[in-house]
C-alpha cells in the first residue's frame, strides 16, 4: 500500500485544497443528515442492498459511520491516521464480500451530491469550480484507498501467482475438453436414440399397434431429452449458467417413459402407483426450481 503522501501527490492534493475543504465543512455539516437520507435513497435500489443492510441495527451503524466518514472529508487532516481510517472501511467492504462496482456507484452519487451543494451554497462564488476540484480529488483518494483494498485481497496466494494462474488455466481446459467430450457422447446417444425410433416404428408395421404407438412416444420423450440436454450443454460451453430444471425434466421425461412401458402390462399395477408417485414429486421440485430461477 502506497503512503498518504504519494497517494496525495498523485492527485496533485496541495495545501490550497485542505484549505477549500475545510472552508466547505460549515456548509457541508448542515447537509449531513440529509447527505444520509440521499445516500440511502440511492443505493435502496441496488439489487442487493438488502443483503448487506439486513437489520435496523446494522442500517443505524451504517448510517453513523457514513455521517462520520462524510464530515471527515472536509476536516482538513488527511495524515497517516486517516489512510488507516480509510484502509479499515475499504477491507470491511471486502470482508462483507460487497461487489467493487457498488462502491464505484456509491462513489458517483457523493460526488453528485457534493456538487449540487456547492452548486446551492456557494452560487455566485469564482472559487466554486475550484471548490469542486478540491472535493473530487480526496474523493477520488478515498476510491484510491478503497479499491486497493479489493487488490490486496486478491493478491492473496497460496503458492504463487503464476503456479495458481497456470494451474487455473490448466483446469479451465480441462473441464471444456470433457464438455467437449459430453456434446459428442450427447450427439452419439441422439443416433442411438433415432435408431430405437426406427425399431418402434417397425412394431407398428407388424401389427402391434398399441405398444408400437406407446414404445415410439418414449423413443420421441428420450429424444426431446437428448436434445434438451445437447442445447444446455452448447449453451453453457458458450458461457450460459448451468440449468438444474434441465436435469429434473429428463428425471421426469425418463418416468413418464417407465409408466408408458408398464402400462403394457396388466400385472404392474403397483409399479405405476410408485412411478406416477415420484412424478409428481419431481413435478413439485421442477416448480419449485423454475419460480427460484424466475
Amino acid at each position: 500500500m502506497e503512503t498518504i503522501e504519494k497517494i496525495k501527490s498523485h492527485y496533485n492534493f496541495t495545501a490550497g485544497d485542505v484549505k477549500n475543504l475545510q472552508s466547505l465543512k460549515p456548509a457541508m455539516e448542515k447537509y449531513r443528515d440529509s447527505f444520509v437520507v440521499e445516500f440511502y435513497n440511492y443505493v435502496k435500489n441496488f439489487d442487493e442492498a438488502g443483503k448487506f443492510l439486513k437489520d435496523e441495527a446494522t442500517v443505524m451503524r451504517h448510517q453513523d459511520a457514513l455521517k462520520t466518514w462524510f464530515i471527515r472529508l472536509f476536516e482538513g487532516e488527511y495524515g497517516p491516521m486517516y489512510l488507516k481510517e480509510l484502509e479499515k472501511v475499504g477491507m470491511a467492504h471486502v470482508k462483507i464480500a460487497l461487489p467493487a462496482h457498488y462502491v464505484n456507484a456509491a462513489f458517483h452519487f457523493v460526488k453528485r451530491y457534493t456538487r449540487e451543494v456547492i452548486e446551492k451554497e456557494f452560487d455566485g462564488n469564482g472559487d466554486k469550480a475550484y471548490l469542486e476540484r478540491s472535493v473530487e480529488k480526496i474523493l477520488d483518494i478515498n476510491l484510491d484507498v478503497f479499491t486497493s483494498s479489493y487488490i490486496e485481497e486478491e493478491k492473496k496466494f497460496f503458492l504463487s501467482q503464476k503456479v495458481e494462474s497456470y494451474l487455473i488455466q490448466l483446469a479451465n481446459r480441462y473441464s471444456h475438453g470433457l464438455n467437449l467430450v459430453l456434446v459428442l457422447g450427447l450427439v452419439v446417444l441422439g443416433v442411438m436414440v433415432m435408431g430405437l425410433f426406427v425399431y418402434d416404428i417397425i412394431h407398428i408395421l407388424d401389427g402391434n399397434i398399441e405398444k408400437g404407438l406407446l414404445s415410439t412416444l418414449g423413443s420421441l420423450l428420450m429424444l426431446w431429452v437428448v436434445i434438451e440436454l445437447m442445447d444446455t450443454e452448447i449453451k453453457h460451453l458458450k458461457g450460459g449458467k448451468f440449468a438444474i430444471k434441465v436435469f429434473i425434466s429428463v428425471a421426469l421425461v425418463a418416468m413418464i417413459r417407465k409408466i408408458l412401458v408398464t402400462s403394457l402390462k396388466s400385472d404392474a399395477v403397483e409399479a405405476q402407483v410408485s412411478l406416477v408417485a415420484a412424478v409428481a414429486v419431481l413435478g413439485a421440485v421442477y416448480w419449485l426450481v423454475s419460480k427460484v430461477d424466475h
